[in-house]
């Protein structure tokens, strides 16, 4: 009792002397001088435990310190808002992706080149759109501006202090980069996040969106890639912390692992503990071992070598004592958020799992007949059940306080959402490990995990779309303690009382039949199998012709689906998370491959989002624009099609594509001879497709510019259709009145971001469609617009109402 008193007053005291502003030196001699006093009154033990923990303090004090900024010229922050500035570093992370760009942490800093390089403290936070794969350990070259962080970014939050609290006090917004030859960090590290970012394109390619960005959120701490609506619906319910690898997916992993190693093993040797141990630091390991996860393992270690010695009536202790010595080594871990949720889902689970087991076994024995035991499968779930109770119970108010939203729905949601994690987190991770070995031997996982994500999804979806899902607010600290206090009185209270209400362990058994047994386990495949099945029936292709304009903000992305399911996606944004998704959703879960990508043009905002696209599927063939544009972009396209085996053909004037069933794609531009000389040579060169189905016709124009609609118009070829996707994003350098009426389009699409700064659609352009007439859409408007044809009728779907 002495020592859980002592390392949760220890941890009070320096959160305290934080708040206070003593210094951490002064906080570190109070707890010497206690020492001694204990030393004085013959407290030996106590007095090395508070010796031992002062000198941890005092080490991490000097750790603290020196991070924080001095605006002298051996800091960074002393270069910010001062010009243009060269660089040498190392990549301390891996790049995280944000929409357009990618965020890289640089370590080691130093300023200048040769033997006049100055070694900087502090860390630089790059933003860039380089498309390039840059790694953890990579020794890069930068020439760019240093910018100070802002204060407030939006909601209040301090975004400078967020940032300093991770060592970075300086951004540069796209710098040059240049790769050196040297590496740097740790090898081992290394290895583990080439294995964590080996794992995510596993899933990638195994899963649609967002089931595979959930999955690389759950197992690997990825949230990247998690579509903005995915991750609001998470904090509308209250279930955001479940995006977050920290002590409650390892306490419910934890809780799993027990459960089922206890249910096949047994007590036996202590065997249930050792495996679930290894368990643990497996998960750390596939996150990369990142801060977060490491803390919450050797917490949860400790939980489980108090299990394993027979004090379990220890474990509160052990954990308060682990956390003590952590926030001794790094005293301001106390306010990063990922250390709270882990010492609080531990907790958690060393208070609660018993009082919440005993309840929910209590209910469901009035539930069964008189007499009749739980099943062995019953006591798996209620375990499951009851560590994910315990986890939600204790971390809810801090992720409250924390994201700003009080879920009203939290508990309904997290009652029906969290027992189902355990597999979702498992059988990913079977997933992701067989995709290593082939992507074949992944796919039959895949479906099965995929059933469990879309459950997860599916269900916070729908609750957070209840307009009264969430209050945004901030809880009282006065609530949050009183909270926490009535939780440990309750906890307190039912283990005094346990011994006198335990109930009788040796009742007879009720003996089952084999026949009962084997129906018991049979019955969760066949349900999957039976779920599998009818998500594919639903999934199959239609008859009927289906392209889609998706909104990809100001870019372009044309799905083809041909009537008998296969599928052509010409352009892919300039956003490769964005495009995944918008794709996923229109074809069935199980297809991982795209019969033929066709890329018009070179520029961002049509290549951009198909890098992603050709790791994420398996793409039969690649038509795409002329060779010789000479950009970072197109150099890593090229890239990346050498590394998939895949070679592309050259779009020419002439060339068609038949899918076989009625849909005939035919190539208008670039014709044989290159065009030279024009107001864009890259524009009017442009892969021109017009898709043809029955009586119904789609002409595709890329970002062709006047020169080269008139000398379509010239050669006589065929582009009347049915529907025009305008050029240029309804630019006024495209889209000539002549043009237009040779098209003549009943409908006219056109593919545009909201509030562009470009200005398009052109109001002159738009004036034109509409005087032929045609109906004009826009993706700014109305979302993803979906057209619809069986060869005679054509209907349309748009996204959003306009």
């Amino acid at each position: 009792m002495w020592l859980l008193t002592f390392s949760c007053a220890f941890v009070a005291g320096v959160a305290w002397a934080s708040s206070q502003g003593i210094p951490w030196i002064a906080a570190g001699s109070l707890v010497v001088a206690a020492a001694v006093i204990f030393a004085i009154r013959r407290s030996f033990t106590l007095a090395i435990l508070l010796g031992s923990c002062a000198l941890c303090l005092l080490a991490g004090a000097a750790r603290y310190e020196s991070s924080l900024p001095v605006q002298d010229s051996s800091h960074i922050s002393f270069y910010n808002d001062s010009g243009e500035v060269l660089l040498t570093g190392t990549i301390v992370d891996e790049p995280r992706q944000r929409g357009f760009y990618r965020q890289i942490i640089i370590d080691s800093v130093q300023l200048g080149e040769g033997d006049d390089r100055i070694f900087l403290s502090g860390r630089l936070l790059v933003n860039t759109s380089d498309p390039r794969p840059f790694h953890y350990g990579d020794s890069v070259l930068l020439t760019g501006e240093l910018e100070s962080p802002p204060s407030d970014i939006d909601f209040d939050f301090d975004y400078a202090s967020y940032l300093a609290r991770r060592g970075i006090f300086s951004i540069a917004w796209h710098p040059q980069i240049e790769t050196l030859p040297d590496r740097g960090g740790s090898p081992v590290r290394a290895c583990l996040l080439s294995l964590n970012s080996q794992l995510a394109g596993a899933l990638g390619s195994s899963l649609p969106e967002p089931e595979a960005s959930l999955a690389q959120s759950l197992l690997l701490g990825r949230r990247g890639a998690m579509q903005h609506s995915v991750s609001d619906a998470f904090n509308r319910t209250g279930t955001a912390h479940l995006l977050a690898v920290s002590g409650l997916h390892l306490g419910i992993l934890l809780a799993a692992v027990l459960a089922l190693a206890l249910a096949l093993l047994g007590r036996q040797r202590y065997l249930y503990v050792w495996i679930a141990i290894a368990c643990v630091w497996a998960y750390a390991a596939l996150t990369g071992m990142r801060p977060p996860v490491a803390r919450a393992a050797i917490m949860a270690t400790v939980f489980l070598l108090a299990e394993l010695a027979g004090r379990q009536k220890n474990a509160p202790t052990a954990l308060a004592f682990a956390a003590a010595l952590m926030v001794a080594v790094q005293p301001q871990l106390l306010w990063h958020t990922s250390f709270q949720l882990s010492v609080l889902a531990m907790a958690g689970l060393v208070l609660l799992f018993q009082p919440l087991r005993a309840a929910i076994t209590s209910g469901t024995a009035l539930l069964a007949s008189d007499g009749q035991k739980q099943p062995g499968g019953l006591h798996l779930v209620t375990d499951i059940l009851a560590a994910t109770g315990a986890a939600t119970l204790a971390v809810w108010p801090l992720t409250a306080n924390t994201f700003g939203v009080v879920s009203v729905i939290g508990l309904p949601v997290s009652v029906l959402t969290l027992p189902v994690l355990p597999f979702a987190i498992s059988i990913s991770a079977a997933t992701a490990l067989a995709g290593l070995v082939s992507p074949i031997l992944a796919q039959p996982l895949a479906w099965i995990a995929w059933l469990f994500l879309t459950y997860i999804v599916n269900v916070i979806q729908a609750f957070a779309t209840l307009p009264w899902a969430a209050l945004e607010m901030s809880l009282q600290s006065s609530f949050i303690i009183g909270y926490y206090a009535l939780l440990l009185a309750g906890a307190f209270w039912w283990s005094r009382s346990a011994h006198r209400r335990r109930e009788d362990e040796h009742k007879p058994q009720r003996a089952v039949t084999t026949t009962g047994s084997r129906i018991r386990w049979a019955s969760p495949p066949l349900l999957l199998s039976a779920a599998l099945v009818w998500s594919a029936v639903l999934a199959a292709p239609d008859g009927q012709l289906h392209v889609i304009f998706l909104d990809v903000g100001q870019g372009d992305a044309i799905l083809i689906v041909s009537p008998s399911g296969r599928t052509v996606l010409v352009d892919g944004g300039p956003d490769g998370q964005r495009i995944g998704p918008l794709v996923d959703k229109h074809i069935p879960f199980w297809d991982r491959s795209l019969d033929a990508i066709i890329a018009t043009q070179p520029h961002a905002d049509h290549l951009g989002g198909l890098l992603a696209i050709v790791e994420r599927y398996r793409v039969d063939t690649v038509i795409q624009f002329r060779p010789g544009y000479d950009s970072l972009l197109s150099s890593e396209w090229e890239r990346r099609l050498a590394s998939n085996g895949t070679l592309p053909v050259q779009a020419t004037r002439g060339q068609s594509m038949d899918l076989g069933d009625g849909t005939v794609l035919m190539f208008l531009n670039p014709p044989a001879q290159s065009v030279v000389g024009t107001s864009d040579d890259t524009d009017n060169n442009g892969v021109v497709v017009r898709v043809s189905y029955g009586d119904v016709s789609f002409l595709l124009s890329a970002d062709v510019r006047l020169e080269t609609e008139r000398q379509l118009v010239h050669d006589n070829v065929r582009i009347d259709s049915t529907v025009l996707k305008v050029a240029h994003h309804g630019s006024d350098t495209s889209s000539s009145a002549r043009f237009l009426a040779t098209v003549s389009p009943e409908v006219a699409v056109i593919s545009v971001g909201e509030n562009n700064p470009h200005g398009h659609p052109s109001a002159s352009v738009v004036g034109r469609l509409r005087a032929l007439p045609a109906e004009v859409y826009t993706t700014a408007q109305c979302g993803a617009i979906e057209f619809v044809t069986d060869g005679d009728s054509l209907w349309v779907k748009t996204e959003k109402d306009s």
